[in-house]
């Protein structure tokens, strides 16, 4: 904190011309962001790495666009796709990792295998 202080002195003991004010006027925001960043516990990599931290969240907010016309569904990607590392990352969290209704994956595609369960025992299945 002393030291954004001493910055912004500086700042304004170097910068007596025309435009300090502009250039205070802009480089404020920035420093109050990462003073917010700087201070919080959450999430480490806003803390270490502010404008790549932004930037993934960022990417991630446009993933969906992009991907629906340049890059592979939640089920194609490799080693793992995006369904089952997308529920990695929310148990990570502590947050609900359910996806209710259903599955993402095509069940009636040639090759899929499949196993129905029995309500009752015995006989053979029809």
């Amino acid at each position: 904190m002393k030291i954004i202080l001493l910055f912004l002195a500086m700042s304004l003991v170097v910068f007596t011309g025309l435009y300090a004010k502009w250039l205070l006027l802009l480089a404020l925001p920035f420093v109050i962001l990462w003073l917010y960043n700087y201070q919080q516990k959450k999430h480490s990599i806003l803390r270490n790495f502010p404008l790549m931290g932004y930037g993934r969240w960022l990417m991630e907010s446009i993933r969906p666009y992009v991907r629906q016309y340049f890059i592979e569904s939640d089920t194609d990607g490799t080693p793992i796709n995006r369904m089952f590392r997308s529920i990695v990352y929310q148990r990570a969290k502590n947050v609900q990792d359910t996806v209710a209704f259903g599955t993402k994956v095509d069940v009636y595609r040639t090759g899929d295998e499949w196993m129905g369960q029995k309500v009752a025992q015995g006989g053979s299945p029809s």
